[in-house]
């Protein structure tokens, strides 16, 4: 054989090695635009702080929507105290091949704070906030993914729920006992199949997203935390930072403290928490995008 013919045979593999590479790397694609709208919908509302308007509208938008993706949806319906005040809260499962042993949760709170405490201005302070990052981002994403399951049902080896848990954002700050209400709830009910996996984000729609590792996640369980950034650093997602910046008491509280395998993914560096100003043009679907593209290597890579 001379050059000439060793030279094609070998960009012949090559090109064989790369479509085999890239048909075993074939994800299905996440629609980021797709989860803004939901985010931008869920706004429409108004506050969904609990005993609102917005609340309920938001509780029959995402049940609505995880039927038309073919969710099994199930609801965790309890009684709690903000400020004194009894309230109605409503957990909201959506699961797919709930007989599956091998399980993957993928979680978020819904609900938004009901005062804008962390506001410049003192006469906001008493006012609910619209949360588009917090929480409506982490809603979005996970609708979105809802879509995507559904579409590509046939190539999942994990039975999937989506966790939407309410009252987790009227708490006393530094007082951990007064957050985390619906996945506190869940968790001391849940007696279902233990999942391999739980993430929990929550607000990840910022337009200048920065991913910090979080300190309890990483403690608790390191494996997943160095899987998921992994699979960040192999697409050079400079979002996600390694580094551990700070320990923050979120939904995956209550896991880690049963002893789930469980993280969040979170930007805590968002300079219009808990203020009137958390509205969508804050956020982008390039963010979303960026999480549910790490989301979807994860589960189908």
């Amino acid at each position: 054989m001379n050059k000439k013919h060793l030279l094609v045979a070998i960009i012949s593999l090559l090109i064989a090695f790369l479509l085999v590479s890239c048909s075993s790397k074939n994800l299905p694609e996440f629609d980021s635009n797709l989860a803004f709208e939901y985010l931008k919908q869920q706004c429409s509302f108004g506050p969904r702080n609990p005993g609102s308007e917005g609340h309920f509208l938001c509780k029959e938008f995402i049940i609505e929507t995880l039927k038309n993706h073919d969710a099994q949806v199930e609801t965790q319906e309890f009684m709690g105290t903000i400020r004194d005040k009894n309230y109605d809260f409503t957990n909201i499962i959506g699961s797919y091949y709930p007989k599956r042993q091998s399980r993957i949760f993928l979680g978020a709170h819904w609900d938004t704070r009901p005062w804008a405490d962390k506001d410049s201005l003192a006469e906001n302070h008493d006012k609910p906030i619209i949360g588009a990052n917090d929480a409506a981002s982490g809603v979005g994403l996970l609708l979105a993914m809802a879509k995507v399951i559904k579409q590509n049902s046939e190539n999942l080896t994990y039975g999937i729920d989506l966790l939407f848990f309410d009252a987790e954002d009227a708490g006393t700050y530094g007082k951990n006992s007064d957050w985390c209400l619906g996945s506190k709830y869940f968790v001391e009910n849940y007696n279902g199949i233990k999942p391999e996996a739980v993430i929990i984000i929550d607000m990840i729609g910022d337009k200048n997203l920065n991913i910090y590792i979080e300190g309890n996640s990483y403690r608790n369980s390191p494996r997943l935390v160095t899987e998921i950034w992994n699979i960040a650093n192999s697409y050079d997602i400079n979002a996600f930072k390694t580094k551990i910046k700070y320990y923050i008491y979120d939904d995956h509280y209550p896991f880690l403290e049963e002893g789930y395998n469980a993280i969040d993914i979170i930007d805590y560096d968002y300079p219009y928490w808990h203020t009137v100003h958390d509205t969508p043009d804050k956020c982008s679907s390039e963010s979303l995008g960026i999480i549910g593209k790490v989301l979807i290597n994860y589960i189908w890579g």
